[in-house]
């Protein structure tokens, strides 16, 4: 390649780019700028310069001259004067023209021995025999004892379910009117106007067998109270459970009720139930009811637990647990 275009931000830029694109340097170039390029400002778009190189063309060396003929003899008998001898000429560009002295190969490097080392009539020691080692006899390869056999585990025995303890109704209990009490302070605090009443629980829907005893409120405009499918009274219910716990630990707890809403939904869950037991019964096919709470499961449980023909289990995690009704003997 002697010729090369190249471009860059400045000429200086583009002369480097085009002499490394043609590997020369800037003695053995002619530079031609072709676009001295333009930098660009605020509202103008700039534009990179632009240069050509053009090897320079190097003329050939001129052939060796041939020797100059000899000088004349003298007349008078004399000697000749010696001729100086004649050697490579250096090439154009300060470089040695090439020659049979230049091609021929450079001499081996110098390697000493040790005869180099020796005074005149010595001779080199002979070298001691390497004295081979003892072999050493193989061992017999020891076997490995058997590991003592691992004693068995012995069985855990399994523990039996733990009944959840009945719980015996009290009315009059202090921790009745502790959570009476809780209960009262929260209304006050909110600014509902509402009236406080205690009674036993009669219904597994009150929590029959598991609390002291059921607090219903009553009162008007108490939905907020009761929230989207109970849940506000659930929380309510967990919050002074939770303060009853804390203060009386062990001792059992309550139920909370507003204007009957637990009733009204025991009611329904029931029915449901019934309804659902009797298309397994028809079908044999096992139904999965929707999303429940625990004291909601609880009344499902309930209504079939003394069943001769069904029975039922819960399924899921958290918010998301059902309980399915089948046939005896066939649930998970």
């Amino acid at each position: 390649m002697d010729q090369a275009e190249a471009s860059g931000k400045t000429v200086e830029d583009a002369l480097k780019n085009a002499l490394a694109i043609l590997g020369a340097t800037r003695d053995e170039v002619e530079v031609t700028i072709i676009d001295e390029g333009k930098k660009g400002g605020l509202f103008s778009r700039g534009r990179d310069a632009v240069v050509r190189v053009t090897r320079i063309a190097r003329p050939a060396a001129p052939p060796a001259s041939d020797p100059a003929p000899p000088a004349a003899e003298p007349r008078n008998g004399g000697s000749r004067p010696r001729q100086p001898r004649r050697g490579p000429q250096p090439a154009e560009g300060g470089q040695r023209a090439a020659g049979p002295a230049a091609r021929s190969a450079e001499p081996p490097p110098l390697r000493l021995t040790q005869a180099d080392f020796l005074r005149p009539g010595e001779t080199a020691p002979a070298a001691p025999a390497r004295a081979e080692r003892p072999r050493q006899p193989a061992r017999p390869r020891q076997e490995r004892p058997a590991a003592p056999a691992r004693p068995a585990r012995p069985s855990r025995p399994s523990r039996p379910k733990e009944e959840q303890p009945h719980v015996e109704p009290d009315i009059n209990a202090e921790e009745v009117d502790f959570a009476a009490q809780t209960i009262d302070d929260i209304l006050r605090i909110l600014g509902i106007d509402a009236e406080i009443s205690i009674r036993e629980p009669i219904t597994p829907g009150d929590g029959r067998g598991s609390v002291l005893a059921v607090i219903d409120i009553r009162g008007d405009n108490l939905g907020v109270l009761i929230g989207r499918r109970g849940e506000t009274l659930l929380a309510l219910q967990f919050l002074v459970n939770l303060a009853l716990a804390r203060k009386y630990p062990g001792r059992g707890g309550v139920t909370v009720d507003i204007e009957h809403y637990r009733h009204r939904n025991e009611e329904r869950i029931v029915e449901m139930a019934r309804r659902m037991g009797d298309r397994v019964r028809q079908t044999g096919t096992p139904i999965t009811l929707e999303p429940m709470s625990a004291a909601e499961r609880r009344i499902v449980h309930l209504q079939f637990v003394d069943d001769p023909e069904l029975e039922t289990h819960s399924i899921g995690e958290g918010e998301n647990r059902k309980v399915v009704i089948s046939r005896r003997g066939e649930g998970g």
